[in-house]
């Protein structure tokens, strides 16, 4: 288990393993937050009302998802701040 930072290499790395999206409870205005990869259909992350969106919500944390082909796609490396925690994957 380690901490690596967040780059389009490891976003695809991420995404060829089957992960969609990453999680994040750090500030919006965190300088480097801390992200946590996930397996969630994009169709049930868009779905506002989602009971597994709210599943995994934990009270008084706000959570932030950054979608992982949206961030290759549309987020230059250099604007790619944070850490992603990697465990068994």
């Amino acid at each position: 288990m380690e901490f690596v930072a967040l780059s389009h290499i490891l976003l695809r790395t991420l995404k060829w393993q089957g992960y969609t999206v990453l999680r994040s409870v750090s500030p919006l205005n965190s300088t480097n937050p801390t992200w946590y990869a996930e397996k969630i259909p994009i169709e049930q992350l868009m779905d506002l009302d989602s009971d597994e969106i709210a599943r995994r919500s934990v009270p008084l944390q706000e959570t932030h998802y950054l979608i992982i082909q949206d961030a290759l796609e549309n987020i230059r490396e250099e604007d790619l701040i944070g850490q992603v925690f990697l465990g068994v994957i």
